[in-house]
């Protein structure tokens, strides 16, 4: 492996485990999972975030990003991407969802994605998108490895930040993000 390509490889290896520590954790191991506008909000930033990694053009609007990698977690997700932005911006917008049926239940993921009721919503099992997600979150991993142009593509919209703060007598010092190196998805 050469060097640029470990360094390419080391950048997307800290944006994942930031996503992983930030988004993923939060949604198995606290409360957020029992409720499905949360998940759903932690989802669709993750989903953005690997969108932004994964879409061919560096400069795509969030539902460019976010279309794409519903397209990359395929099946329903691709059929029902429309009604998943439509969710996605209400939840966003208002934190009301007027777009789909929503639980988090476990006897009842076999309706995941079909349509259902009159007015033909679509229904979400938040514990099914999740677990869904982390497939596709796992096989973009492995797909970054052995894909040198994905590898490129994703490293390039990212890039190391770091904070020398300077304590200045007039400014209050703000509290740094953790690690005072982090990665940044430009």
């Amino acid at each position: 492996m050469s060097s640029q390509t470990s360094q390419d490889q080391d950048k997307i290896d800290e944006y994942i485990r930031v996503i992983q520590e930030r988004i993923l954790e939060p949604i198995q191991e606290t409360e957020a999972k029992q409720y499905c506008t949360a998940t759903l909000l932690l989802l669709f930033a993750a989903i953005d975030g690997m969108g932004k990694l994964l879409h061919h053009n560096s400069r795509a609007g969030s539902n460019q990003r976010i279309r794409r990698f519903l397209e990359y977690m395929g099946g329903g997700y691709k059929i029902h991407k429309k009604e998943l932005l439509d969710l996605r911006n209400s939840l966003v917008h208002s934190a009301i969802n007027v777009a789909s049926f929503l639980s988090q239940t476990e006897m009842d993921s076999d309706q995941h994605l079909k349509k259902i009721g009159a007015a033909g919503f679509i229904y979400v099992n938040t514990r099914a998108m999740y677990k869904d997600f982390l497939d596709a979150f796992s096989r973009f991993r492995a797909d970054a490895k052995s894909d040198l142009a994905m590898m490129r593509r994703a490293a390039d919209r990212l890039e190391w930040r770091e904070e020398n703060s300077v304590n200045q007598v007039d400014i209050p010092t703000p509290t740094p993000p953790p690690p005072v190196q982090f990665i940044y998805a430009r």
